[in-house]
């Protein structure tokens, strides 16, 4: 998502979704970023069941099924599967689990698989980790940035493994940082080593271009 202005330059979401927050905007930021997905590739996803977009969740998002009820349509209307719409939450989604965790148990109820962003800068607490119901532990980019120091990656694996949890590093730059994940058990990866942010006829394109199992 980015906010283009009339010169053409670009508003990066590090700056405007935290204004949206703040302005109790983030609502409709979400259901517009899920009806263009589906606008955009709905059909794809339809004719390869065996891909999915991860869509990223405000911490009010689930604070009630306004979500729930606005992809639950659009799965319809393009026949693609629940599966195929990931839903990412930050743990600052997940501090409130009272309210959080009957939303959340609503998304996976409904197929949507349930990934925690950005682990390891919010929170971060293991009483509250271990009753989380999710599929993927997001390593934060700040600690693949510092996987060649003394760090705490490896223990942050090692826990997602005693939770059953597969994990999924962010922001991989250097094919030393894949190599080193891969070894230490991290089964997914994201990042500029594979591709920076792209349009959607690219992402079809590099989708293609690069084999992906479809």
């Amino acid at each position: 998502l980015r906010w283009r202005l009339p010169d053409g330059s670009f508003i990066s979401p590090d700056i405007f979704i935290p204004i949206a927050e703040q302005t109790g905007l983030i609502s409709q930021i979400t259901e517009l970023v899920i009806k263009k997905t589906f606008a955009d590739l709905g059909d794809w996803l339809h004719a390869h069941p065996r891909h999915h977009i991860s869509i990223n969740l405000s911490p009010s998002d689930v604070l009630n099924d306004r979500v729930l009820l606005a992809i639950r349509p659009l799965l319809l209307k393009y026949q693609v599967k629940a599966e195929q719409i990931a839903l990412e939450i930050t743990e600052r989604g997940f501090a409130n689990p009272k309210v959080s965790a009957p939303i959340v148990a609503k998304y996976r109820e409904a197929g949507h698989p349930i990934y925690l962003d950005d682990f390891g800068t919010g929170y971060s607490s293991l009483s509250y980790l271990q009753d989380l119901d999710v599929d993927i532990l997001k390593i934060d980019k700040s600690f693949v940035d510092a996987l060649e120091y003394k760090n705490v990656t490896p223990y942050i694996i090692e826990m997602a493994k005693t939770l059953h949890l597969a994990t999924l590093a962010e922001g991989i730059e250097t094919a030393a940082q894949a190599a080193w994940l891969r070894e230490h058990g991290v089964a997914w990866g994201q990042g500029w080593l594979y591709s920076k942010a792209l349009p959607k006829q690219a992402f079809i394109d590099w989708i293609a271009r690069n084999r992906i199992v479809n």
